[in-house]
């Protein structure tokens, strides 16, 4: 079930703030995230994605089960659901995900923060990957490039949302603080969507929450 795949970072890792379990948990989602990420991939491989021309042809579709569920449950749906579990993932998860000291750790939870690390920002890419197939997947069939705006605005508004949202779950910040850390967000948001043919999509995407600066 691919919204089982989606949730796996926030369901895997319910009450666990850091050590083996949580470590095991972002593994997990990990391993989901990059497993549907794999089979857009490699469903989608004898596409040239530098363009949207693609037919959802019924014959096709047989050979692309992934594409085929997507297409089922509307794209339009689907990627607003794909950006909320990624901002959801990056928002719980931002501990690991931005740089922090472990000096002061023992080696044993060293380790462990290491792993977690390296397993949460595997799984947000992995969930900004299947953005950038959704995406790709939507434009397509609504007949427009990559870089048009239909998709970007869907992405902006739902990352935007979602990302108000977790913050206020978030222990109580102030202002200022919640200005750096919404900046941060923003940025590990944009450089998720790690696809080549979505460049121009991320383009758009970072010009429309803001971070002009950062792209020029």
């Amino acid at each position: 079930d691919i919204e089982i795949l989606l949730s796996q970072s926030i369901a895997q890792t319910e009450n666990a703030i850091s050590g083996r379990r949580l470590a095991q948990g972002l593994q997990m989602a990990a391993c989901g995230s990059k497993l549907l990420s794999l089979m857009l991939r490699s469903e989608l491989q004898g596409n040239d994605l530098s363009s949207t021309s693609f037919t959802f042809d019924v014959t096709l579709m047989k050979f692309m089960p992934t594409v085929k569920v997507l297409k089922c449950e509307g794209l339009r749906n689907v990627l607003k659901a794909v950006v909320r579990h990624a901002t959801s993932c990056l928002v719980r998860h931002s501990k690991w995900i931005l740089d922090h000291d472990l000096n002061e750790l023992s080696p044993i939870e060293r380790a462990s923060a290491e792993c977690c690390a390296s397993e949460a920002k595997t799984c947000l890419d992995s969930l900004g990957s299947v953005v950038c197939y959704t995406a790709w997947l939507f434009c397509s069939e609504e007949g427009v490039a990559i870089d048009h705006s239909s998709s970007a605005i869907i992405i902006r508004d739902e990352f935007l949302s979602e990302l108000a949202r977790s913050i206020e779950n978030l222990p109580e910040m102030s202002n200022k603080k919640k200005t750096t850390f919404t900046k941060k967000m923003k940025l590990h948001f944009l450089l998720s969507l790690v696809e080549e043919f979505a460049f121009p999509l991320q383009d758009s995407v970072g010009k429309m929450i803001g971070l002009e600066d950062v792209l020029d």
